[in-house]
């Protein structure tokens, strides 16, 4: 399949993170298999979804190294939004694919395996590898069962590429996160202004653009 054929099929499996992504996974898995390529499945506790990798070995059967081509597979709710065509039917306008999840980020995992026959056709002299992940949207929690599956199976990869989307620009580094408790005192509530500021902070994390700043000094913070 092409990848708007991928898409079109990945779109139309309603992933939201409530709910299962087996559907999706479990065809993935079978269509690998038909191209030769096993791949194998990490559940979560309730066996309500599942992580799946698979190696396309270098051409000497090494598995080691390598590149991954990460995704997830869990998309965010369409819940109250005006949506003007069934957000999980693929639609395309004006020369764009809508449907949820297209860019975030159904359309890497979609162009990944549209490559896999490419891939198997090519000399490999070091492994590709496809990871496809649960829950990333709350959490990322599927990330840390598939880590530790692959330290258990004794899959090293060197290297990742995460589809996420970027303006088609590549991005070397994402912002982190701290955890820490302040206090705050003012002349009045102070919980609706900090609230404010870290939605701004969320939106925009750049401190250059970000309007936390000028919140900022509307409360004191004692660390």
């Amino acid at each position: 399949m092409n990848a708007r054929t991928w898409l079109e099929t990945l779109v139309g499996f309603d992933t939201t993170s409530r709910n299962s992504n087996l559907a999706l996974i479990e065809t993935v898995r079978d269509w690998l298999k038909g191209q030769g390529v096993e791949a194998w499945l990490a559940h979560n506790p309730e066996r309500t979804k599942a992580n799946l990798f698979a190696t396309l070995p270098a051409q000497d059967g090494n598995q080691q190294g390598g590149i991954v081509l990460s995704g997830h597979t869990d998309v965010v709710p369409v819940d109250g939004q005006d949506w003007s065509t069934d957000p999980f039917r693929l639609v395309e306008k004006d020369g764009l694919l809508y449907g949820r999840g297209s860019c975030d980020m159904k359309g890497f995992i979609a162009g990944s395996l549209a490559l896999v026959p490419e891939f198997l056709a090519m000399p490999r002299k070091k492994p590709i590898h496809l990871a496809f992940s649960y829950d990333e949207e709350v959490g990322c929690a599927g990330a840390p069962y598939m880590l530790a599956d692959l330290h258990d199976r004794g899959i090293r990869p060197e290297g990742c590429v995460v589809g996420e989307p970027t303006g088609m620009q590549v991005v070397v580094a994402h912002k982190g996160i701290n955890l820490f408790r302040c206090k705050l005192q003012g002349q009045r509530p102070v919980r609706p202004v900090l609230r404010r500021a870290v939605l701004d902070h969320d939106d925009q994390p750049d401190p250059g653009r970000h309007r936390g700043q000028h919140h900022s000094r509307t409360v004191r913070i004692h660390l």
